[in-house]
């Protein structure tokens, strides 16, 4: 999936769990926005390839 001009990889991303796919690519990817920017877009590229999180 290509998200901002990152392409990311579907099978590593939904090998992840939400917080450790945020926490390894955090400080990578759109250095010129903040670090909550980051963290929402990146919520967002896991929600796009895994779907919403669902609530226990």
């Amino acid at each position: 999936m290509k998200y901002e001009g990152v392409t990311f990889v579907t099978e590593a991303v939904k090998a992840m769990s939400k917080e450790v796919f945020i926490k390894h690519h955090i400080d990578n990817f759109w250095l010129d926005r903040d670090k909550e920017t980051r963290k929402k877009m990146l919520a967002d590229v896991y929600e796009r390839i895994n779907g919403k999180e669902k609530k226990a």
